[in-house]
């Protein structure tokens, strides 16, 4: 009998403490306000990338590819030359390289070769990444007049320098409107804004600008002596999610 009253005791005060427990936590929750906020930086790029080609097309793949080598280690020193293209080996990069064969030659291509002839290509693909924007036009002309016969791809974007230090401002900037909006909700309500709860820093993508233009070469060839080329701008984004306490 004394046993159960021990247990029948023991059992109150330990309902008695959780009861005092969930109070407690009750007493600590505060009240929160969530907000987000975003800041765009609009740039400038200082840096172009462009994808320069060397195709060459002929029954014998032996001399296809050797004609393309031919091509492309004529392009490349002029590219890296000081005089003119003035890159560096480390501004330049092989991306592809491809042998495939002809399934469908136009009619130049079955007035040159023949009917019923299997045709080979071979695609010699680099890729120049540079901050000499100003000399973009400039390099494009130089590579058509020098073996390239394909210009696939032409895009700005920034370096990973400029893109951090423009992606710090961003985020100050979001972090300042959604202060600034808990500040004003707050007020409203007739609170304030207490200390920081949480911080949510979102990921960001800022696309690369890419020159809309039609990079045939044939058409550059006969073009004017420099291809026209604009930057344009691009814009570095940072999102920003806070909770306050409302004080």
């Amino acid at each position: 009998m004394q046993f159960l009253r021990v247990c029948v005791v023991l059992v109150l005060v330990l309902f008695l403490a959780g009861i005092s427990y969930a109070d407690d936590t009750k007493e600590t929750k505060t009240n929160q306000i969530h907000v987000s906020g975003s800041g765009t930086i609009k740039t400038t790029p200082d840096r172009c990338e462009i994808s320069f080609s060397v195709v060459t097309k002929n029954p014998d793949v032996k001399a296809a590819q050797k004609e393309n080598a031919r091509k492309m280690d004529g392009l490349m020193s002029v590219l890296k030359d000081p005089a003119k293209g003035n890159l560096t080996p480390a501004e330049i990069s092989t991306s592809s390289y491809s042998i495939s064969e002809v399934y469908s030659p136009d009619d130049a291509l079955k007035a040159k070769f023949g009917d019923n002839v299997t045709i080979y290509e071979v695609s010699n693909t680099i890729s120049v990444e540079t901050s000499q924007l100003d000399s973009v036009g400039d390099l494009i002309d130089m590579a058509v007049a020098n073996g390239a016969n394909s210009i696939s791809s032409l895009k700005f974007t920034l370096s990973k320098q400029k893109t951090a230090e423009l992606r710090s401002e961003a985020l100050k900037i979001a972090v300042e409107k959604a202060r600034s909006d808990a500040d004003a909700t707050t007020s409203a309500l007739g609170t304030g804004v207490g200390a920081v709860h949480e911080v949510t820093v979102e990921d960001s993508y800022n696309p690369p600008v890419y020159y809309n233009q039609d990079f045939r070469t044939e058409k550059l060839a006969a073009a004017a002596p420099s291809t026209p080329i604009e930057p344009g701008s691009v814009d570095v984004s940072a999102r920003v999610s806070v909770t306050y306490e409302i004080a």
